[in-house]
């Protein structure tokens, strides 16, 4: 899921992608966001590019 944030995708997008409801792309955006210790998935973003994780 962080490779498509990386895309530039939106939760509508991913969660058509893998088949799963926008709710839970927006809870597992979140449980990302914390665990990568950013604010937002924009810094997420940023901070997997920076490190070579995507």
């Amino acid at each position: 899921m962080l490779a498509a944030l990386c895309e530039g995708l939106q939760n509508k997008e991913i969660g058509a992608a893998l088949e799963i409801e926008e709710t839970t792309v927006k809870m597992d955006v979140r449980a990302i966001c914390i665990k990568m210790g950013v604010r937002n998935r924009t810094e997420a973003v940023i901070k997997a590019l920076k490190q070579g994780v995507v």
